[in-house]
């Protein structure tokens, strides 16, 4: 998974837990496991604006635990992992995908996407008062324009020599955009795990007798 707080990451990774199983590693409980508070962390930096970089190195440390734990569960074999994260920077991906290289297992870069500004501002009002959930704990649009600037969108996508599926999901608008196919076995899993109102992919057309 990868997308900006608030975009519709877990929401859309639980669906897919649901829908195919395999292990579920969430950012929002390894952060609560490590003891990382966002809110704690907003009031802090002042909301990221002091001393940013203290919050970055606390965050790295989480992705190297949720890496560490992709890497147990390839290890063991483990048919499906999802890891519902921001994985915003390129080599926060890339880290995944290398792994993912050395064990031959394939991934499938699944990009949660929210542009409507008032939207977002609504999903993070409603976390308000809940922080205390981990998958509330984001309720502070200063979160998600940290983060912003942080970004890199998907582009050129690579696990080993092969490049990476990417799908971007409009979980506003409920739209699915395949800007780099999967095999049709993975298309057919989405297509029962996500609502969706629309398929977009010139690419679709005559490929294995799918179409949009």
């Amino acid at each position: 998974m990868c997308g900006l707080p608030a975009s519709g990451k877990t929401t859309t990774a639980e669906r897919l837990h649901a829908a195919a199983g395999g292990v579920l590693i969430r950012s929002c409980d390894v952060y609560r496991e490590l003891g990382i508070s966002l809110p704690e962390w907003v009031r802090v930096t002042e909301g990221f604006t002091r001393n940013a970089s203290a919050y970055e190195e606390a965050r790295d440390t989480a992705y190297l635990s949720m890496l560490s734990r992709l890497k147990e569960q390839v290890t063991a074999g483990t048919r499906l992992v999802i890891v519902d994260a921001v994985h915003g920077e390129v080599a926060k991906r890339r880290a995944v995908f290398d792994l993912c290289a050395a064990h031959d297992y394939h991934p499938l870069l699944l990009w949660c996407r929210c542009d409507d500004r008032h939207e977002i501002e609504r999903r993070l009002s409603l976390r308000r008062g809940r922080e205390s959930e981990p998958e509330c704990e984001a309720s502070d649009g200063a979160v998600v324009d940290h983060l912003k600037g942080l970004w890199v969108d998907p582009a050129d996508e690579r696990c080993g020599v092969n490049a990476v599926p990417v799908l971007c999901y409009d979980t506003h608008r409920a739209r699915l955009h395949w800007m780099r196919l999967a095999p049709r076995s993975v298309r057919e899993l989405v297509d029962r795990a996500l609502p969706h109102g629309t398929w977009t992919s010139a690419a679709l057309e005559g490929l294995d007798g799918a179409s949009p």
